[in-house]
């Protein structure tokens, strides 16, 4: 069984434009796992050139943090302080607007205020949990996603979606997968990096790698301070890790 390190100092090498930097013993990944994202040139340049970066983290309790001991162990808070020291001295923000509860379309209706006024070089979109628990049309769901992902870039906005999380629950959630597969398939269909935090989740429970009272909150449903650095962990990576030249070349053959 793996155990959680101590807190402290989380040494990522972020090369920015090199390979991807490996997980951390503390935040395992499944076999195969493939960390390089497309796109996010905004931000990997602005990074590169130690210029001002602001992040948007979007979403609902996940990102506001339900299950942390406080706001410095939320994911976007964690996030900041990871990238502010791989890429001294560039001034790094990240923003958190999660509300506990919010469906993507609610996370639309806030879009222009929290979002796009802050004029972020990067969004990270975290959602698809609540749509699937208060069942939204997975149809209208797919809609909103598209909207939102269609405005982000009208702005300027490089953009990282994230599905659900895994946990034992999810049975009784008739629909939960397939709010997991769109999320993946979205990403797909409009080439934006997703984060499949869910693929993660479930493999460290199916795996033994981590319990569920490791890895979740007492509601075995929010994530604790340890799965937050690890999801911050993730997307430092990934933000860090272009997609290769030679796979951009075939992709696009």
């Amino acid at each position: 069984m793996h155990r959680w390190m101590g807190r402290g100092l989380l040494a990522l090498a972020l090369l920015t434009g090199a390979g991807a930097a490996a997980a951390s013993d503390q935040c395992p990944l499944p076999a195969g796992t493939d960390q390089a994202a497309a796109g996010l040139t905004r931000t990997r340049e602005a990074l590169a050139t130690r210029r001002p970066v602001k992040v948007v983290a979007l979403g609902s309790s996940s990102t506001e943090g339900a299950g942390a001991s406080g706001p410095a162990a939320t994911y976007p808070a964690q996030l900041k302080e990871m990238l502010s020291r791989a890429y001294v001295p560039a001034p790094v923000e990240v923003v958190n607007r999660g509300k506990g509860g919010e469906t993507a379309a609610a996370n639309l209706a806030r879009f222009d205020r929290d979002v796009l006024a802050e004029k972020p070089d990067l969004l990270i979109w975290q959602v698809g949990t609540n749509d699937s628990v208060q069942r939204v049309p997975l149809a209208a769901f797919a809609a909103t996603v598209r909207d939102g992902v269609a405005r982000a870039r009208r702005a300027g906005a490089d953009l990282i979606l994230m599905n659900p999380q895994s946990f034992p629950g999810e049975t009784r959630v008739g629909s939960y997968r397939a709010y997991v597969d769109a999320v993946r398939d979205l990403g797909r269909e409009l080439n934006v990096p997703v984060l499949d935090r869910y693929g993660i989740m479930k493999w460290w429970l199916d795996s033994g790698t981590f319990t569920a009272d490791t890895i979740l909150s007492s509601d075995g449903f929010h994530m604790r301070d340890p799965s937050y650095r690890c999801v911050a962990e993730f997307l430092a990576e990934m933000i860090a890790t272009p997609v290769p030249e030679e796979r951009r070349t075939t992709a696009a053959r």
